[in-house]
Parts: C-alpha cells; sequence; structure tokens
C-alpha cells in the first residue's frame, strides 16, 4: 500500500476516534420562562380563540380586533392572526375604541402568575379605596 494513502487514513481514523472519546457538549440551558409585564393592572387574561374576520373570542365574549392588531408569541415575536389555529392563553389590552391592540400568548404557567398578579394588583388598589 502506498505510504502517503496509508497516513491519510491513518489521520482520518485518529480524528474520528478523537472526536468519539470527546466529551460531549451539554445542549443550552433552557430559557427561563418570561412573563409579560405590559401594565398588568390595564390587561386581562383569557383564552383566545383564533381570530377570524376581524374578531376573537376571548372567554367565549367575541371582540373587535383593531386595525392595529399585534400578537406576540411565547417568544416575543410578532406574529399574523392566521397562524393561531387553536385557542391559547393570552394577555391582552384594549384601546381608546374598546378594540383589541395587543395580545400576548401565554404559557400555561404565565398565564397562572398573570392571573395571580392581576387580582394582587387589584386587591391592593381596592384596600387603598
Amino acid at each position: 500500500m502506498n505510504p502517503v494513502i496509508s497516513a491519510i487514513i491513518s489521520s482520518i481514523i485518529d480524528s474520528i476516534l478523537e472526536s468519539a472519546m470527546a466529551p460531549q457538549a451539554l445542549p443550552p440551558p433552557a430559557p427561563p420562562t418570561r412573563l409579560v409585564q405590559p401594565s398588568l393592572e390595564n390587561g386581562m387574561v383569557a383564552t383566545m380563540s383564533p381570530p377570524n374576520n376581524g374578531l376573537a373570542r376571548f372567554n367565549g365574549k367575541e371582540m373587535q380586533l383593531s386595525a392595529s392588531l399585534q400578537i406576540r408569541d411565547i417568544n416575543n415575536r410578532l406574529i399574523l392572526p392566521m397562524s393561531l389555529q387553536q385557542p391559547v392563553p393570552v394577555l391582552y389590552k384594549l384601546d381608546l375604541y374598546g378594540t383589541v391592540q395587543r395580545v400576548w400568548v401565554l404559557t400555561p404557567e404565565e398565564a397562572e402568575i398573570a392571573e395571580e398578579l392581576i387580582r394582587q394588583k387589584k386587591q391592593a388598589r381596592l384596600r387603598q379605596q
């Protein structure tokens, strides 16, 4: 066998063995759950059905969506209304005209935390009055 070919094959085998024996890198840690903090006392938590023709149901109540509607997913990215295909927990805010202007899709854990924070802020406001 040609010594050059032998050296190449030996080099390839050595590099394969080194990579197989090297410690494997751990996957990056999962990002911490975020909680949407846009004036929780002014927002409402609900389950939103997929929007249809400028309307969506929030806990069974049909509401008009604003022309300037922004929907953010659980990674805080803007998404199109048609990308929602099933009911999801959300935090939403209304504009001055009573139409839904901002929607943040929440994980179930975030929805529980948001509901609790909203409840605590309402109780604190009631005690101050």
